[in-house]
């Protein structure tokens, strides 16, 4: 590998022992993230959907090939243990036995469905903020859908005791 790592934003290679930019705001230097940009220019084009209220570009040096092989050595050793010492973990669920049409055996079955967002968040959002001049957060939009979730369950359960094949409006209670 003769480069570093690609910019975030042009995708153009950083040179081992180069100057490089990055954001001055913690969550773009998260490890996850890394947000790293070959010039300002290219930082600044993420501004756009970054929303930042106050930021800089910092300039950075890049490692040494070396120093970057070391550290790769260091992480994948790290990472390797980590993954032995979550297989060991156990995790018991589903101590209170309860009845599946009980509303506490929903509200599980509800928080393990994986799924996308289930409302509009625009709406949601539009709503909140023209009812009371609140902000939303993603937590809300989140429990919004565990709670639709729920609500499916029960009408798929009543339609079910009715034997019908077809959720109806009335089945929403």
């Amino acid at each position: 590998m003769n480069f570093w790592k690609k910019c975030s934003s042009c995708k153009k290679e950083i040179p081992f022992e180069s100057i490089y930019q990055i954001c001055s705001v913690s969550t773009c230097q998260h490890k996850r993230k890394g947000f790293q940009f070959c010039s300002v220019q290219c930082w600044d084009s993420h501004l756009g959907f970054a929303n930042h209220r106050e930021a800089w570009a910092l300039e950075k040096k890049s490692p040494t090939k070396s120093e970057f092989r070391s550290f790769s050595e260091t992480e994948s050793l790290s990472s390797s243990s980590s993954s032995t010492r979550a297989a060991k973990r156990t995790i018991i669920d589903n101590l209170n036995n309860t009845s599946p049409t009980s509303p506490n055996s929903q509200a599980k079955k509800a928080s393990s469905i994986k799924t996308d967002t289930l409302v509009v968040v625009s709406k949601v959002k539009k709503l909140i903020k023209d009812q009371s001049g609140f902000n939303t957060s993603q937590c809300c939009i989140d429990a919004l859908t565990k709670k639709v979730i729920e609500e499916v369950l029960k009408a798929i359960e009543e339609s079910r005791k009715l034997e019908r094949k077809t959720v109806m409006g009335r089945d929403v209670k």
